[in-house]
């Protein structure tokens, strides 16, 4: 099973985000197919908390996944709203798969919603999977993947590593 997990701590999920958003440009650049979602985080001055859009991999085409916001209220997620863009985004499976990445393996996949169906045709096609965690979670990421999961910390580099040693080699140009 060529599955793994970065595993980051509070405060750093933006960073990990970042980190990811670059990666898969990078992959997609290189020529790899991609499927699965990146979150990206807009902040803007004077409001609480920043807005949560997702891009799914295998279109680029941006989705909000955040409540609308009022003062005095935190970052929410709209938990319909990822429904909805979790669905979109797995049909990215129906076409030529190297990688799946997954922004996330969090409250709504251990509850079995969210990317979680994703991760499990991912993980039944053979596909390789990278998916985020907070470290509060990983209980539930060891049971889900039944400890047969590689553990990456959130360096970029470690985890490009990972990432190319289960891709597929590609022709260098000129070849």
């Amino acid at each position: 099973m060529k599955v793994a997990a970065v595993i980051y701590d509070m405060g750093e999920a933006a960073r990990v985000d970042e980190m990811l958003a670059a990666l898969a440009q990078r992959l997609r650049s290189d020529g790899y197919a991609l499927a699965g979602a990146v979150q990206h985080n807009t902040d803007e001055a004077g409001r609480p908390c920043s807005d949560m859009r997702i891009e799914d991999l295998s279109t680029g085409r941006l989705m909000d996944i955040s409540n609308p916001k009022t003062t005095g209220t935190g970052c929410r997620l709209d938990a319909t709203a990822l429904e909805d863009v979790a669905g979109i985004v797995a049909g990215g499976l129906d076409g030529v798969v190297d990688l799946v990445i997954l922004n996330r393996f969090g409250k709504q996949e251990i509850a079995g919603n969210g990317f979680r169906a994703m991760m499990e045709s991912a993980v039944a096609r053979e596909i390789p999977l990278l998916t985020v965690l907070n470290g509060v979670h990983r209980p539930a990421w060891d049971s889900f993947a039944s400890g047969m999961a590689a553990s990456l910390p959130p360096n970029a580099a470690a985890i490009e590593h990972w990432c190319r040693s289960v891709l597929p080699a590609k022709a260098s140009a000129g070849t």
